[in-house]
């Protein structure tokens, strides 16, 4: 198809928005705006956000443009996460991974316990929880995910769900069971496990007798927290590390080492990202609005990313990790083509094509 060469960025955008979100072209217009806002100056900052808008309005009429924007629009975040699946999840099992992330702004305290989909090095957020709260989730607030998850996606396959120590409790773990839940959890080093006779209980560190660089699985499952489950155990430092799961856990220490693919995506949401920490945003539902437009942002991002190293492999440094993320190679190049637009136009449409190459190529 002919390409206009007057068209702008954001109409790129709102053309494949419109296809998923049924809104009026305002509110389309300044989501474009912010995604590629986002992109342009790496932070969630609204003031810093409202420079990038097009046209001549004053920059103070932009931000209060994007404060209505927060306040009115309603997402929905079943077209969210799917819109998100279908641009990332692989097919056939998912791995997913369950955390939470906190921070302070001034007294106010930030919480949100996320759920996302491992993939390729890079969890991707699908559906998140504002916790109106300190400290860690409680079992109620882990389940309501859950099923929020399930009422999405009915016929989801998991191969497993990750969780670190903050993920215990008899209550939950009983859910995860009797709900059919394939699930990894690290336990804490004094959880109390029966021995081999099942006549004593012992810390489970006292379980497994390991060297350094050794790895063990129980092929009889021991009771945890109130239910059967199998144990293994990996030792690189002084202190083993202990998962429980439900199936193969021959495998469990390989796939419990992916939920660091959580971790990385924080990092990419924040500090070495979007700086999602500047927010001065206070109310909750606000925040999870904000979320929703950052996860588009961040998705572009890393599709972007593995496109480069698909084409042109990132330098890998010598000792063995890449030079840059595939994260940062997609933001970095998308912010390129966004400060350079009139020289960049064609990039651009490569990397719109990109976000949505399955309906990219269909229309062609």
């Amino acid at each position: 198809h002919k390409r206009p060469t007057t068209m702008e960025p954001a109409d790129l955008l709102i053309t494949q928005f419109r296809t998923y979100l049924k809104w009026n072209k305002c509110r389309l217009n300044v989501l474009a705006f912010l995604v590629l806002g986002l992109l342009e100056k790496q932070t969630v900052n609204f003031t810093s956000l409202a420079t990038t808008f097009p046209g001549r309005s004053q920059t103070l009429s932009c931000y209060r443009r994007i404060q209505r924007f927060f306040l009115e629009v309603v997402f929905d975040e079943s077209i969210m996460a799917t819109l998100i699946a279908s641009l990332f999840a692989p097919e056939g099992k998912w791995q997913l991974s369950m955390d939470r992330t906190n921070w302070m702004f001034g007294i106010f305290k930030i919480n949100i316990l996320f759920l996302a989909i491992n993939y390729k090095g890079m969890s991707i957020p699908i559906l998140w929880t504002l916790l109106p709260k300190k400290g860690c989730s409680n079992t109620t607030e882990r389940v309501e995910l859950l099923k929020r998850f399930r009422k999405i996606f009915p016929e989801q396959a998991i191969q497993r769900l990750l969780m670190d120590r903050e993920f215990k409790g008899k209550q939950w773990l009983k859910y995860l069971v009797h709900g059919n839940w394939p699930f990894c959890i690290r336990v804490p080093n004094n959880t109390l496990v029966p021995n081999k006779h099942q006549n004593r209980l012992l810390p489970v560190t006292r379980i497994f007798s390991l060297s350094t660089g050794e790895t063990m699985a129980i092929r009889q499952p021991r009771k945890v927290w109130g239910q059967m489950v199998y144990l293994a155990a990996s030792k690189k430092g002084s202190d083993p590390m202990v998962v429980i799961c439900n199936a193969e856990p021959w495998r469990a220490i390989s796939d419990y080492l992916q939920r660091w693919q959580i971790e990385t995506m924080f990092q990419a949401m924040k500090g070495r990202g979007f700086n999602l920490e500047d927010t001065h945003l206070k109310d909750r539902d606000k925040i999870s609005k904000l979320l929703c437009t950052l996860a588009l942002a961040f998705c572009w991002a890393y599709k972007t990313g593995e496109w480069i190293n698909e084409t042109t492999p990132i330098k890998v440094k010598s000792h063995g990790r890449k030079a840059q993320s595939i994260f940062r190679a997609g933001l970095d190049y998308l912010a390129r083509i966004l400060n350079h637009i009139d020289t960049w136009l064609e990039e651009l449409f490569g990397a719109v094509a990109l976000l949505f190459e399955t309906r990219w190529e269909r229309a062609s």
